[in-house]
């Protein structure tokens, strides 16, 4: 079973994204910042990582700058209900997020999106 690490501050949206991921037969580990899924990831490997942009006290882009910064190159979907695209472009062409996605969220693209970032060789737990 792959494992995703599921960063979202907002109970609701956590509650919906872990049901149905769990639901397509993954395990998810829950966070509610970046901070949180920092020492989630620290401690054990994931599969991939879905993560919120807006979060106290670790917003998704200082989190995905940390993963990246200690070599972490696994596969990371950023999801905003604010797109810009300063956080666009900051967020996949500078820190390597895979793909950015906004809000509210089709499971359905979300599950392609997730499907072919795992098949696609670059998913390698850490």
């Amino acid at each position: 079973m792959q494992k995703v690490l599921l960063t979202e501050d907002d109970p609701l949206t956590m509650h919906v994204l872990q049901t149905f991921l769990q639901s397509q037969n993954f395990q998810v580990v829950p966070a509610s910042d970046g901070t949180e899924a920092m020492a989630l990831l620290e401690g054990q490997p994931f599969d991939i990582v879905i993560s919120d942009i807006q979060m106290q006290p670790m917003d998704g882009l200082t989190f995905l700058r940390s993963v990246r910064d200690k070599g972490n190159n696994m596969p990371f979907i950023i999801m905003t209900a604010h797109p810009k695209i300063e956080s666009y472009i900051q967020a996949v062409h500078m820190l390597g997020a895979f793909e950015y996605i906004q809000k509210p969220l089709d499971l359905d693209i979300l599950m392609v999106v997730i499907k072919r970032l795992l098949n696609s060789g670059k998913a390698a737990t850490s």
